[in-house]
């Protein structure tokens, strides 16, 4: 297939771009607003055509699908134009600025009967393969809490995502969207409906360290003004079931750098432990049981690490292209993720008060 990058960040050059090529897609034009951008990299890369308007990268006939990587203010319009346009859509994290943005993308899908994946590589990639069939069958038991622990010492970059009117905010959008979205894979979208969530922006005046955005992408240079957004949230939704999932995500903090995440169930526990993935050590997946009474064990299960963190959100995105199927992704759990997301802002907004997911 012949595939158009909008949006030319270090996400869609870094991964977007080399995924498409290893499974043998011909990546045939490229575009960013910042004038000269996506020239350079379409020189670095041997790409064809470059554009800073993205209405005349899909107004090419030759584009049959496009990866949408704008900033998030940006998600709503210019997903609901490529599908316009005729082509299927992969949609970066997060969905959109808000419920209502990803439910819009979600109807003009419908109506272009265009394939759609959005964000989430991660539920791709072998581990949550593994951690998914576990859970399917029925070797944790019942699952009545989940938890999201991610720490960073300094995970701030300059650009876009720290102003609130791109992004809307960074720990929530950037960190916490990823991280509900796996959740509400592996349990089966449980039903929220309530939450009480709390942020801090402790940090808005610490220099970045080597986190690369080239050039913001709206105002086509590297912001260095105060970050406008959260660094943290931390919370507890409630759903429907009975499970309770607890939320600790500091983009910057001073402590011991942690991410992963563990489900509780009552015949067994698993945890999924990004942190020791992307180092290549051991236990990235590891599956707690009580084999008998007082006899308890702990396997480190193995699978297949990968070296491009988007190959297989992107094969199997090409692959449902090529067989006119759906995708796991393709925003129906997205739409109940942002209503999820709009409720921890709501509550976050009001100093932690519960709210109800509407």
């Amino acid at each position: 297939m012949n595939i158009g990058i909008i949006g030319c960040g270090v996400v869609a050059i870094g991964s977007h771009v080399p995924a498409y090529r290893q499974l043998g897609h011909d990546v045939i034009a490229l575009c960013d607003t910042a004038e000269g951008r996506a020239e350079r990299f379409a020189s670095e890369l041997g790409i064809k055509h470059y554009y800073t308007d993205y209405r005349e990268l899909l107004a090419r006939d030759d584009i049959d699908a496009v990866s949408v990587c704008v900033p998030t203010f940006l998600h709503e319009e210019v997903a609901i134009a490529a599908l316009e346009a005729g082509k299927h859509l992969y949609l970066e994290k997060p969905p959109a600025y808000d419920a209502k943005g990803i439910i819009n993308i979600v109807n003009a899908k419908n109506k272009a009967k265009k394939i759609l994946l959005v964000g989430s590589n991660s539920i791709y990639q072998p581990q949550y393969k593994i951690a998914k069939s576990i859970v399917d069958s029925g070797r944790l038991g019942n699952v009545y809490v989940a938890k999201v622990n991610r720490v960073h010492r300094r995970d701030i970059p300059n650009g876009w995502m720290t102003k609130k009117n791109l992004s809307r905010g960074f720990a929530i959008m950037e960190g916490l969207v990823h991280n509900l979205d796996q959740i509400l894979f592996l349990l089966d979208e449980p039903e929220p409906y309530c939450l009480s969530c709390v942020t801090y922006n402790m940090f808005s005046n610490y220099p970045p360290l080597n986190y690369n955005y080239p050039m913001d992408a709206v105002e086509q240079k590297s912001w260095q003004g105060p970050k406008e957004t959260e660094d943290a949230v931390l919370g507890m939704i409630n759903f429907k079931s009975g499970l309770t999932l607890q939320i600790e995500c500091f983009r910057a903090a001073n402590a011991k750098e942690s991410y992963n995440l563990m489900l509780y169930g009552d015949k067994a526990g698993l945890c999924v432990d990004h942190k020791k993935i992307s180092s290549g050590s051991p236990g990235g997946l590891v599956l707690y049981e009580e084999v008998q009474r007082g006899v308890f064990t702990e396997s480190d299960l193995e699978f297949n690490k990968v070296k491009l963190s988007h190959l297989e959100a992107v094969r199997h995105f090409t692959e449902c292209i090529a067989e006119n199927k759906e995708t796991m992704s393709n925003g129906e759990r997205a739409i109940l993720l942002m209503k999820i997301i709009d409720a921890v802002f709501s509550s976050a907004e009001q100093n932690g008060r519960q709210v109800n997911i509407l």
